[in-house]
């Protein structure tokens, strides 16, 4: 189920004033207290193109000292990008990859629906150029309210980018 509260968690704000100036938009951030120690996760969408490894450096050489700073453990830091599948965990990722093709389940239709993200807010997606999987459905714009969504992913053509 997707949460609605990531923009709301102090993590996630601090993190994305970090990288943000820089041109890339947070995703997630994470924290996970161990014996000795805390993991930090961090993933991060470029503006306007794909995330290279030089980006994941850059972004780790400006999150990992500030945390280092403040945390009086142990730091490990993982800077990664979303993958080319990412599996969405809040509603807020929506607004991130606008433009991008996703894949929702409608809990209402029983059925996957494949579009591109055309806007989106807290209540609601909207897909254009969609297909209802199932019931082979085509439109040119749907409007998905987001409690009909059970889950999202992006949406990746392995067959059209050969």
């Amino acid at each position: 189920m997707l949460t609605k509260d990531a923009k709301d968690k102090e993590l996630y704000k601090d993190v994305s004033s970090l990288v943000a100036p820089m041109g890339y938009r947070l995703v997630e951030a994470s924290r996970t207290d161990h014996a000795g120690g805390v993991t930090l996760r961090v993933v991060v969408k470029k503006d306007g193109g794909d995330v290279t490894t030089d980006d994941l450096e850059m972004i780790y050489n400006v999150v990992y000292p500030r945390y280092q700073v403040s945390l009086s453990r142990d730091l490990e830091l993982e800077v990664s990008s979303p993958g080319l599948q990412r599996t969405f965990k809040d509603v807020l990722e929506f607004g991130i990859f606008a433009g991008s093709a996703v894949r929702v389940y409608s809990v209402s239709r029983s059925s996957y629906i494949i579009g591109v993200v055309d806007r989106a807010d807290m209540d609601s997606v909207v897909l254009s150029d969609y297909l209802v999987e199932d019931g082979m459905e085509r439109g040119g714009s749907i409007v998905i309210p987001v409690s009909d969504i059970s889950k999202a992913k992006l949406e990746y053509d392995w067959e059209a980018k050969r």
